[in-house]
């Protein structure tokens, strides 16, 4: 199967990155591409650039529509999925709600670790429109941002770690990435607070080859 990750972004910055760490999680005879949009903000953090991706990302992701079996939108906040799930006729998929959906078959109280302080409340919306607010327990931020992520990696881990802690201490049982710029540190974080942590880009591609495969996903009517 042939999967397009969309970057929200309108940079290429992560896009090699970004298509290692996918085809890591994916099975062998996936074949995963990543692209981003031609024009867009240099990251996903404000209510501003959340709008104004959305449009970007259906149009950037209709443009592909006939070269693949399914799509990603590498987005926590998943700007654009509810809509292309409407437009057409293969899956779509969102790391947050890929996450939550997974995540929910192991744990009933979930804490999810993202990037800055400044949009939690923006993911807390996202959790509650796709029916998980019941169970995430905690929403954390971390001092840095999307952009600072790949700077200085010990950091990074200090702050997630840090972060991740106060979630359990809320009474979490797994730990959700709430962001993908964290993609690929969800093993490392698990080993060093003792926890369960939950890839968003693991979580997303492994739910869109299952539908693929099981046929199982929302079609136009």
């Amino acid at each position: 199967m042939k999967v397009l990750v969309v970057n929200p972004v309108g940079h290429s910055t992560w896009d090699e990155q970004d298509k290692q760490i996918y085809q890591s999680f994916a099975s062998p005879e996936t074949v995963v591409d990543v692209v981003s949009l031609p024009e867009g903000p240099p990251s996903v953090e404000t209510p501003e650039a959340h709008a104004e991706v959305i449009p970007l990302v259906v149009k950037r992701v209709l443009e592909f529509k006939d070269k693949y079996d399914g799509f990603i939108v590498n987005c926590f906040l998943d700007p654009g999925v509810d809509l292309l799930k409407g437009l057409l006729d293969k899956p779509v998929v969102g790391p947050c709600e890929a996450s939550l959906a997974l995540a929910s078959l192991t744990a009933s109280k979930i804490g999810i670790v993202t990037a800055g302080m400044e949009g939690l409340w923006m993911i807390e919306d996202r959790v509650r429109a796709i029916g998980f607010i019941d169970r995430v327990v905690a929403i954390e931020g971390t001092r840095i941002g999307v952009l600072d992520i790949d700077k200085d990696r010990e950091r990074t881990m200090r702050e997630l770690v840090e972060a991740s802690r106060r979630a359990l201490e809320k009474g979490a049982r797994m730990i959700v990435l709430g962001c993908t710029g964290f993609a690929g540190l969800a093993e490392e974080l698990s080993k060093r607070i003792g926890a369960p942590v939950m890839d968003p880009a693991g979580a997303a591609i492994k739910a869109l080859e299952a539908l693929i495969r099981l046929k199982a996903w929302r079609k136009r009517e």
